[in-house]
């Protein structure tokens, strides 16, 4: 000590106090290896109690067939990450592994995920080749119906309804109709199905007041008037028409006209009250219930046919250059 303080040569105090952080360093570091050394050992200790009976289960599982249901979970995983291109590839690896019966399940999974992935052509050839074994199959038959639709082969899909009828099984006739009508500009047809089906009357009357909206006007039945909320409400002005008390509150709410002072409608009547607000839509399925923020006419989840319950939702109004920005 007395050493240290005799001498105050700067540098030697350095060389001194860096000797003592790398000491110090030095030990830590040792004492931190041996730690994770021993941590590490206790783990190895730990797993080797159990290696023996995991490769054992592992074994079992191989030799009793369970890694094909292993797999088949996995590719289930797959199929609702939205990872297709696995999933598919798992159930080709499977299809030749069990029995015809199994061999059918196999393909209707394939022929399901070639649909979502988009490849409609290859779901159809799954379809067919199933139903060569299996032509009363109600479940291949409605999914075969529904890529017909998707690929606009509507004959072809009214001719797998025809099948459903005769088994005793609800088709989407009328549905299939109304899209051949509209494909064709028929409006006539449209109008003699909407009085058949009025469930279809978001299908009909989104293309009739596209196309002919006083027609629409003519034939549209005032209580179907709530199901088109979100069609009405974006009609342009030139467009719309006032001959009924829901259509004078809806487009005074809208800012069209001053037909009323209020309504019995609640969000309407918040709506003609407070001009600065605006509506969006969200999709109920009556069938399933599942919910969406886009409207459709059949269900993108249980794929029934019909017409949404549409929901309104009070939203502020966007400002004239945020409708330009987001155009």
């Amino acid at each position: 000590m007395d050493l240290l303080l005799q001498n105050r040569d700067p540098l030697f105090s350095l060389i001194i106090f860096f000797g003592l952080i790398f000491i110090i360093s030095f030990f830590s570091y040792t004492w931190a290896l041996w730690r994770v050394r021993k941590q590490k050992g206790s783990l190895e200790d730990f797993f080797a109690r159990f290696r023996a009976s995991a490769d054992k289960e592992i074994a079992n599982i191989i030799e009793g067939g369970d890694a094909n249901r292993a797999l088949l979970l996995l590719a289930d995983a797959y199929t609702k990450s939205g990872d297709y291109e696995k999933a598919i590839a798992i159930y080709l690896k499977l299809k030749n592994n069990y029995d015809f019966k199994e061999q059918k399940r196999i393909l209707e999974k394939l022929g399901e995920l070639y649909y979502k992935a988009g490849f409609l052509a290859r779901s159809v050839e799954i379809f067919e080749e199933i139903l060569r074994y299996y032509p009363r199959s109600p479940r291949v038959l409605q999914k075969l119906l529904l890529v017909y639709e998707r690929l606009y082969e509507y004959k072809k899909a009214l001719g797998v309804c025809e099948v459903l009828e005769e088994l005793g099984c609800k088709s989407d006739r009328d549905y299939i109709l109304a899209k051949i009508a509209i494909q064709k500009g028929d409006e006539q047809q449209l109008l003699a199905i909407y009085q058949k089906d009025p469930k279809l009357v978001r299908l009909i009357f989104e293309y009739l007041f596209q196309t002919n909206h006083i027609v629409a006007w003519e034939y549209l039945r005032t209580n179907d008037i709530p199901k088109l909320f979100d069609i009405l409400w974006r009609l342009p002005r030139e467009k719309i028409s006032l001959h009924d008390t829901t259509l004078k509150e809806l487009y005074t709410a809208k800012g069209y006209v001053q037909e009323v002072s209020g309504s019995q409608d609640f969000i309407f009547d918040l709506l003609i009250h407070y001009p600065k607000a605006d509506l969006e839509f969200s999709y109920l399925c009556e069938v399933c219930k599942g919910v969406y923020p886009f409207a459709f006419t059949r269900c993108p989840g249980c794929h029934s046919a019909g017409s949404p319950t549409v929901e309104r939702i009070i939203t502020q109004k966007k400002r004239l250059d945020e409708e330009s920005f987001s155009v």
